[in-house]
């Protein structure tokens, strides 16, 4: 990774880390993320507005991605939902945030992409899955596999297949969306236009489930007074994804941002200990050590 990338992605864990940390003040569900992603399009529509040029020269296969990248999204949010509602935290959001690593680890290999990857950062990878497994344990003795079955798991890894969907769908949309505008458009500019796409996109698939969902559709009308939260959430999480997505062309290879934006969990660990007064356990802290020297392996590979 670049030193660019890294600086850009540091900024967007930390942005990131800060998001999990405020919302855990408010019960996640399917109408929460669908007024956060509302909020996030609805606030930069003048900014696409201003880029409108761009969108004429996009061609076919880069609103496919759009539309393709939306649905990822959408089910990412839904499935961390759900998540949450059957179970921990701290057991979900490791899981949720480590697994994409493996998968995308595959999806290299059936892409032809896997040469770029190195086998200090595979190392890396590995060591950072294994951190994020120990992190919600108290103690050492607390593991055991039983304890990840059940719908949180479930919904937890459904999540992550999406997040490593949507990394490697976005990768490929912006690498071909800088190819079309090519001389009219910045690294950033391409990022910053494409994430928003992906909101509005994102937030048409959420529509259509929440037409399905009477409960969540009741919990809609209930969080219509929260709009300062779910403003506040929509706008960290697009401008934390825009920041990714904008690393991703810096980067050798995708599964390089995807790993080194695990940072966030030692941050968020720091801030639970300092605001909320989280414990820190000895597995929590070992957890920690042997993330961060996975995130070490990768930015060496």
């Amino acid at each position: 990774m670049t030193l660019a990338a890294i600086l850009i992605v540091l900024i967007s864990a930390l942005a990131h880390a800060g998001w999990n940390l405020f919302g855990k003040k408010v019960s996640p569900s399917g109408a929460f993320f669908w007024y956060s992603t509302l909020w996030g399009a609805v606030l930069t529509l003048p900014v696409l507005l201003y880029y409108r040029s761009f969108l004429f020269s996009l061609d076919a296969t880069v609103w496919w991605l759009v539309l393709a990248t939306g649905f990822f999204q959408a089910t990412y949010l839904s499935a961390l939902a759900a998540a949450y509602r059957h179970g921990e935290l701290s057991v979900v959001y490791p899981l949720a945030r480590s697994s994409p690593l493996l998968i995308l680890l595959v999806g290299t290999v059936f892409l032809g992409t896997a040469e770029r990857i190195t086998g200090a950062a595979v190392a890396g990878i590995v060591l950072i899955v294994a951190g994020c497994m120990v992190l919600p344990m108290h103690r050492f003795r607390d593991f055991h596999f039983a304890n990840y079955r059940n719908l949180a798991t479930l919904f937890a890894l459904l999540a992550a297949a999406s997040t490593a969907g949507y990394s490697l769908v976005d990768d490929a949309a912006t690498e071909r969306m800088r190819e079309l505008l090519s001389g009219t458009a910045l690294d950033g500019e391409v990022a910053l236009v494409f994430v928003i796409l992906q909101a509005w996109s994102a937030l048409g698939w959420l529509s259509v489930g929440l037409s399905v969902q009477g409960a969540e559709r009741r919990l809609l009308r209930e969080l219509a007074t929260s709009w300062r939260s779910t403003m506040a959430a929509g706008t960290l999480i697009l401008g934390t994804y825009a920041l990714v997505v904008w690393a991703m062309a810096y980067a050798d290879d995708v599964s390089y941002v995807v790993a080194f934006r695990q940072i966030s969990i030692p941050m968020g660990v720091a801030m639970a200990w300092y605001f909320l007064g989280e414990k820190l356990h000895p597995p929590k802290l070992a957890g920690v050590a042997v993330i961060l020297a996975g995130l070490l392996l990768v930015v060496l590979g």
